[in-house]
């Protein structure tokens, strides 16, 4: 047996043994985080299968288009350094595909958190604008307009009376 088919059965072996353990490891500890992910327990076993399903097809489909090797391998270390390098693009390829699923699942959990927050708490009271308006963005009045044009004015917004409510930390209001 040449040295070249010899890697070969080093990659695929290798290869397929590592996609089987990260998928038995994502199958047995992924099922917490898809249970608290997406609150139905059936629902979470079925996506879990579906996303180990997933993964073996892409990784092995992944090991199986990269097991060419376009180089010779005229001795042991060159084909050491041709599998060193087919299986950590394996491993990439298999982390990348983790952490995708991670943030794809993370959004549903984090979707799923804002759902379940109360509503936001009311103000307990208004403060009134101030005046003149401020300039919008902190920029400074506009100077004459040019060419005879009429300089643009601003009519200040009439402000309504908002009653002030008594809280704990104010002093009591006066009797009107």
């Amino acid at each position: 047996m040449d040295l070249k088919l010899g890697t070969y059965f080093v990659y695929l072996a290798v290869s397929v043994v590592l996609t089987v353990w990260v998928a038995r490891t994502l199958l047995k500890n992924g099922q917490v985080f898809l249970d608290d992910a997406l609150t139905d327990e059936r629902l979470a076993k079925s996506v879990n299968h579906l996303l180990v399903v997933g993964f073996y097809l892409l990784n092995l489909g992944y090991v199986a288009v990269a097991l060419k090797i376009g180089q010779q391998l005229p001795d042991g270390s060159s084909a050491m350094e041709a599998l060193a390098s087919k299986l950590g693009l394996v491993l990439l390829v298999l982390g990348g595909l983790h952490f995708f699923n991670l943030f794809v699942l993370s959004r549903f959990r984090r979707r799923r958190m804002l759902d379940q927050l109360p509503p936001p708490v009311p103000p307990a009271r208004m403060m009134p604008a101030p005046y003149p308006p401020p300039t919008p963005y902190g920029m400074s009045p506009r100077p004459a307009a040019p060419h005879g044009y009429p300089k643009p004015t601003v009519q200040p917004v009439p402000q309504q009376a908002v009653p002030r409510q008594e809280t704990q930390h104010d002093e009591p209001l006066p009797p009107q």
